[in-house]
């Protein structure tokens, strides 16, 4: 029998700690077939069951509680010794080379390359920022190691791994008939003047796409490449716009600009990590996707997985015998 993995025990681990299947499914971006799938082959190869199911949820069995203890451990130490084999490697020096879509580049980037820097300081990080088709390209003619985009990638030839999903706050400046509003109805976003982002990109594909399930024809009266622009531009007074609340949080809360939610309900787009097997290969690349795995621990999960199934995928298949004669 295999032993069990150790995404095995991040799984389980997540589900433990967030006490239903759902939620830790949700967490770790994957399906609840697959969380439970996961834990019932850790159930048969350890022989014990771990969880009692409920209404509510699941609870540790006492089997469930010392493993979740074990489990812990194994995980930390695991982490220690990857960043071990990492640093022993040749992960002292080295280049990381990320590409970024512009509305996460410029507003995210910078802290998690700073953080990053200051655990390693003799490992060079590179940030190209372009739209995601060209981030995407760039993976695949290998010009860069990772990439970190907004929204839709539908690109087989790379990896995919979402990070979280980010809130789009419709954000206007002092003096709009919205400043002191919570909410909006959507009607009345209707010819409103908009400062959208350029045509061709996908953040606009998915703004237009967005506004028109609700019926909404903005009157766009500007188009910016860049998130900073547009902020610029919404303070000034020109419109209102569509922004992730990472672009604009600094800004609100030093009161220069105002988000404002809609009324029917939240607007998200899913922030992800792009890859491809071939940059698993750089020891610094693995630094970084640790450091990253630290904040995000589903990415270790995902990473994993991508790579057993790809093993399970080149294994050779085996033919039927022949009959007997």
């Amino acid at each position: 029998m295999e032993p069990f993995s150790l995404y095995q025990l991040r799984i389980f681990q997540t589900v433990a700690e967030e006490g239903a299947i759902s939620r830790a499914a949700e967490r770790l971006y994957l399906t609840q077939p697959a969380v439970s799938q996961h834990i019932h082959a850790l159930e048969i190869h350890l022989g014990a069951q771990l969880f009692q199911r409920g209404r509510r949820g699941v609870t540790l069995t006492p089997a469930g509680k010392v493993l979740l203890d074990y489990s812990r451990r194994i995980l930390e130490l695991t982490a220690e010794a990857q960043q071990a084999v990492a640093l022993a490697s040749g992960a002292r020096t080295g280049v990381v080379r990320l590409g970024a879509s512009p509305g996460v580049g410029p507003c995210l980037m910078p802290e998690w390359i700073g953080a990053f820097h200051a655990l390693h300081p003799t490992i060079t990080v590179t940030l190209r920022t372009a739209p995601t088709p060209k981030i995407i390209r760039a993976l695949q003619d290998r010009s860069i190691d990772l990439g970190i985009v907004e929204g839709e990638v539908g690109d087989a030839s790379v990896q995919t791994i979402p990070l979280w999903d980010e809130e789009i706050v419709i954000v206007v400046g002092p003096g709009h008939p919205w400043w002191q509003r919570e909410t909006v109805q959507a009607q009345e976003l209707d010819r409103e003047p908009f400062v959208a982002r350029e045509q061709g990109s996908l953040t606009r594909a998915w703004e237009e796409r967005t506004l028109s399930e609700f019926g909404v024809h903005p009157n766009v009266v500007a188009e910016f490449d860049t998130p900073i622009a547009i902020k610029q531009a919404v303070a000034s007074g020109l419109g209102m716009a569509l922004l992730p609340l990472f672009a604009v949080q600094r800004e609100l809360e030093a009161g220069r600009l105002h988000g404002v939610k809609l009324a029917e309900g939240r607007l998200e787009r899913t922030l992800k990590i792009l890859w491809a097997p071939h940059c698993l290969k750089n020891p610094a690349v693995h630094a970084f996707l640790y450091h990253l795995s630290v904040e995000f621990p589903h990415i270790a999960v995902q990473i994993a997985q991508h790579q057993e199934e790809a093993r399970e995928q080149s294994r050779p298949r085996q033919l039927p015998a022949p009959d007997a004669p």
